[in-house]
């Protein structure tokens, strides 16, 4: 089914929780958030959409639009325009488009993307990454943290270290390369250090001049909390919600296809556009294609193929495989024992809780743990060479440096924690393959900047005198 071009569409349904779906048209459309998973696309015009307390996804289309997450682990794409994204508290994944955007992320690790246009980044408290390329335009970042300890950091794609000019003005350093720049506002030269820079298609090390004394204090961020949208739905009266025992819904507007399950599990295969698949109840294989594909399982075993393009693919709960293909994916397995495989690019893979199975493949990585994440395997966790540098990397959330112990064992180092401090482990993540002696400071990222006990900084060095 396909909505008419000026119709304004609006799909309710529960998977465990609640999800809403709504569909603007041409026009200036304004969506609410609530206590619901919030997936809403403007489409035309200059829209206003809003997330609530969960996990939102979040688009808006061709216009000047105004996106504001909330709480939750958010995905924001504004399209095309000048766009304001918020993305609110937690981990987010902001992405701006082509035009003039300002992105600011509020608390958490997060990826920021401006996308090509001169675009205003801002990262809030911890660690974030902003991404740029030849192609991202000249954009400006608020509040970098710079220096040892791994906090934010300029991630580059399809650029090398030799490529890059660094040069102090009079508003704070500048990183140039053919046809754009990045200027970190009110850092220096001489503050940056090896892991400020993160090359994720392959490993790179800038030279070091000196050794650190310690890990970087954060800066304080004139990020701001994101204004709450308030936008009226229609109701759910659209015939699309499948109740259990019918067969999935489907429908297309624009370059996007959405399809619905059931609870009897099923197999839903996007098309050549960007993908929101629903598989809610059942063992469910769910298929994304190319471009920016959505991917919920919900309950059962279920897999998942996210194809090329950036995707962000959930397993819910039960024993789940995701596979995120092309292109920097984030993949989250929820509750089970699931097996993430990344591919190429620049992932972020976070097992949830369970005892799971994960590879980043080509690029860099960060493997994401928590205190109740359970006891994870990392298969192809790189720490050698240039990589000795940030490439691959342990995100803790929640969890200190004084919590975390390293230790060899016979299949490689085992990066254990206690936040309790009762003296037994809460979780662990097994590097198979890598030495305690591979390890440097560069392989740990904390909510900020910190060293862990017993562990070279090489990799964390200075750059200039």
């Amino acid at each position: 089914m396909e909505p008419a071009a000026r119709e304004v569409l609006s799909v309710a349904f529960t998977d465990g929780h609640d999800q809403r779906l709504a569909v603007g048209g041409p026009d200036a459309e304004a969506f609410g958030g609530g206590d619901a998973s919030d997936h809403s696309w403007g489409l035309g015009g200059g829209d206003r959409l809003g997330g609530g307390a969960e996990d939102d996804v979040l688009s808006g289309g061709v216009g000047r639009d105004l996106l504001s997450g909330g709480e939750g682990m958010d995905d924001l794409d504004g399209g095309e325009g000048n766009d304001t994204l918020y993305g609110g508290a937690m981990s987010d994944a902001l992405m701006g488009g082509p035009g003039r955007d300002h992105l600011d992320e509020g608390p958490g690790h997060s990826s920021m993307d401006g996308g090509p246009g001169d675009d205003t980044l801002v990262g809030g408290a911890g660690p974030d990454a902003f991404i740029v390329g030849p192609d991202t335009g000249h954009d400006v970042i608020r509040d970098f943290t710079a220096g040892p300890g791994v906090g934010d950091h300029v991630a580059l794609f399809h650029l090398r270290w030799e490529e890059l000019s660094v040069e102090d003005t009079d508003g704070g350093v500048e990183v140039a390369w053919d046809d754009g720049s990045v200027l970190l506002e009110g850092v220096r030269k001489a503050d940056l250090s090896q892991d400020d820079f993160m090359f994720f298609n392959e490993p790179d090390l800038p030279p070091g001049a000196r050794a650190p004394g310690g890990p970087a204090p954060e800066r304080p961020s004139p990020s701001v909390l994101g204004p709450e949208i308030e936008g009226v739905v229609p109701p759910a009266d659209q015939g699309l919600v499948p109740a259990s025992g019918e067969g999935a819904r489907a429908f297309s507007f624009d370059q996007f296809t959405v399809a619905i399950g059931t609870d009897a599990g099923e197999r839903l295969r996007g098309a050549e556009t960007w993908d929101t698949l629903f598989g809610r109840g059942g063992d469910d294989t769910l298929v994304g294609e190319d471009g920016h594909d959505i991917l919920e399982a919900g309950d059962g075993d279920d897999g998942l193929d996210g194809g090329d393009g950036p995707d962000r693919l959930e397993g819910g709960r039960g024993n789940d495989t995701l596979v995120g293909g092309g292109e920097n994916d984030e993949l989250m397995g929820g509750d089970g024992d699931d097996r993430l495989s990344e591919g190429e690019g620049h992932g972020m893979l976070e097992g949830g809780r369970g005892n799971d199975t994960l590879e980043g493949g080509a690029g860099s990585d960060a493997f994401m743990v928590a205190s109740d994440s359970g006891h994870d395997v990392a298969l192809d966790f790189t720490a050698t060479g240039l990589a000795q540098g940030l490439f691959d990397h342990i995100a803790f959330m929640d969890i200190e440096a004084g919590d975390v112990t390293v230790r060899d064992t016979d299949e490689g180092a085992r990066v254990a924690w206690d936040v309790d401090h009762d003296g037994e482990d809460d979780g662990s993540i097994l590097l198979l393959g890598v030495a305690k002696d591979d390890l440097r400071q560069t392989d740990f990222m904390f909510d900020t900047p910190q060293f862990v006990e017993g562990v070279s900084d090489y990799g964390s060095w200075y750059i200039f005198a």
